[in-house]
């Protein structure tokens, strides 16, 4: 019994060593098919046990050349990705430069456009400053001469009251016409307002508007009446 048992024992020790390569997947398959053909599976004289190990070496060889494929397309993804990781990485660089780049370009026109923005705005304060001192010049060339004083009207009035045989008249001039005594007027005729006829001086500043004078020279024959014009001179 015991070295029956001890057959099958040693029998199944290819089987152990299939098993140990089935473990260690990741070595080659030719590696494992060469561990396989060094070891090769005995002859055993029980056809079932026979049987069912050749089946099981064939179910752990099938296994090994899937994962013999999976690990071929498992490394030409890995060189694939690291391909893709290079290119990557070239970009990375190259959009750091032109980052760099683009830094740079900006910060100098930011600068340039900062100087030039100052010279425009002094340049337009100058433009302002020219089209107000020019405006200027425009209103005082266009501006009119000033009209001449008006000449203050002419202080004129007229006897109100005489008498042939008195040597006073009386005017309608007074104290709101600045009539101040010993102001002396010329008498004219209405007719001939041009042509003096004698004078009056002022004696007596009656009220605002009327005062007394005495005749101080007449033409010949000439006696001063009513609406006779009286002007200062």
């Amino acid at each position: 019994m015991t070295s029956r048992k001890a057959r099958r024992t040693s029998a199944l020790a290819p089987l152990a060593a299939c098993l140990a390569l089935f473990a260690g997947a990741a070595r080659p398959v030719r590696a494992q098919q060469s561990a396989a053909q060094a070891n090769p599976v005995p002859k055993f004289k029980d056809p079932a046990l026979q049987q069912y190990l050749v089946s099981e070496l064939a179910a752990i060889q099938e296994k090994l050349d899937k994962l013999n494929a999976r690990l071929e397309a498992t490394d030409a993804q890995l060189a694939k990705l690291k391909e893709q990781q290079q290119a990557l990485a070239a970009d990375f660089r190259a959009n750091q430069e032109l980052t760099k780049a683009t830094d740079t370009s900006v910060t100098s026109l930011r600068a340039s456009n900062q100087e030039d923005l100052l010279s425009l705005k002094s340049d337009v304060g100058r433009i302002r400053r020219d089209l107000s001192d020019l405006a200027d010049q425009l209103k005082k060339t266009a501006a009119p001469p000033p009209a001449p004083a008006a000449a203050p009207p002419a202080l004129a009035g007229y006897i109100t009251q005489a008498s042939a045989t008195s040597s006073t008249v009386t005017i309608n001039l007074g104290s709101a016409a600045g009539v101040d005594v010993g102001m002396r007027f010329g008498v004219y005729r209405a007719a001939e307002p041009q042509t003096r006829i004698g004078t009056v001086e002022v004696t007596e500043v009656l009220d605002a508007n009327n005062s007394r004078a005495k005749i101080i020279a007449s033409n010949p024959n000439t006696k001063f009446q009513f609406s006779d014009i009286v002007r200062p001179y």
